[in-house]
C-alpha cells in the first residue's frame, strides 16, 4: 500500500531542509549535485543553487520525478511527536556515533601511520576524524542531559495546557542555536575529510583497512547527515513552534 505525501516546493520559499523534510528520497539528488541539506537547510533552494552555480529549475524537475508517495515500510518524520522522534534520534544516531568513533579512530590511526608518508592526506583525516569524534560525544552528551529534556518539558507543558515560563522559553531557544552552531561545525569537519579522501575513493595500492577505513567514512557521513537533518530540520523547528 502506497500512503500519498504532500509534494509542496517552491524553489523561493521552500527551504533545503523543508524538502528533504517533506521527502528522504530529495537528498540522493541534493547529494549528487553537492547541495547541503543538514547543516546548509535552512536556504532556499533557489539560494542554495545559486551558490553552487546551478539551475534551480532543473533541480526542481528532478525533485519532481523522484518518488512522492510513502510507502508503508517508510518513515513519516514531520508526523512524529517530539518525545518520539528524540527517543528515535538516540536509539538509532547517538548510539551509531558512539558505537563506530572508537572503531573508525582505530582505523583512521593505522592508516595514517602506515601510509601517512606515501598519502600524507591521511594524517589530516585521521587528526580530523579524532576531533570530530570528540566533539561529537561532547555534543550528544549536551542533548541529552540540557537540550531534549528542555525541549520534552516545554512539549509537555504545551500540551497539558500549563503556562510556560518565559525564562524557559528563552534558554531552550538558545541551547538550540548552540546546538545548530555544533552541527555547523561538524558538518565542515565531515565535508573536508569527504575532499582529502577523494570522496572516500581509496587509492589502487591501498590495503585492506585503507578501503575499510574509507567505507566507513561514507557511512559515517550518511548517518551523520540524516542525523542533523533529523534534528535540524524536524526535531528543532518542532521545538521553536513550541516556544
Amino acid at each position: 500500500m502506497n500512503l500519498q505525501k504532500t509534494t509542496s516546493i517552491h524553489p523561493d520559499s521552500t527551504t533545503v531542509g523543508e524538502v528533504v523534510a517533506q521527502n528522504y528520497h530529495a537528498a540522493d539528488v541534493f547529494r549528487q549535485y553537492g547541495l547541503d541539506f543538514c547543516c546548509g537547510g535552512g536556504i532556499t533552494l533557489r539560494e542554495a543553487c545559486e551558490k553552487k552555480k546551478l539551475d534551480a529549475d532543473e533541480i526542481l524537475n528532478e525533485l519532481l520525478n523522484i518518488p512522492w508517495e510513502q510507502s508503508a515500510g517508510e518513515e513519516n518524520y514531520l508526523a512524529w511527536e517530539p518525545d518520539y522522534l528524540i527517543d528515535h534520534i538516540i536509539r538509532t544516531h547517538h548510539e551509531f556515533v558512539r558505537s563506530k568513533t572508537e572503531e573508525i579512530g582505530m582505523y583512521a590511526a593505522k592508516v595514517a601511520r602506515v601510509h601517512g608518508k606515501r598519502h600524507p592526506e591521511n594524517v589530516e583525516i585521521y587528526k580530523l576524524f579524532a576531533h570530530l569524534s570528540e566533539e561529537l560525544l561532547e555534543h550528544l552528551e549536551a542533548e541529552e542531559k540540557t537540550v531534549f529534556p528542555l525541549i520534552l518539558e516545554v512539549y509537555k507543558k504545551r500540551m497539558s495546557g500549563k503556562p510556560v515560563e518565559k525564562g524557559l522559553l528563552v534558554i531552550l531557544q538558545k541551547q538550540l542555536d548552540l546546538m545548530v552552531d555544533d552541527h555547523e561545525g561538524a558538518g565542515s569537519a565531515i565535508e573536508r575529510i569527504r575532499e582529502l579522501s577523494h570522496h572516500f575513493t581509496p587509492p589502487e595500492d591501498a590495503c585492506t583497512t585503507y578501503r575499510i577505513l574509507y567505507r566507513n567514512l561514507a557511512g559515517f557521513e550518511e548517518d551523520l547527515h540524516k542525523h542533523v537533518h533529523l534534528e535540524n530540520n524536524i526535531l528543532f523547528k518542532k521545538a521553536e513552534k513550541l516556544v
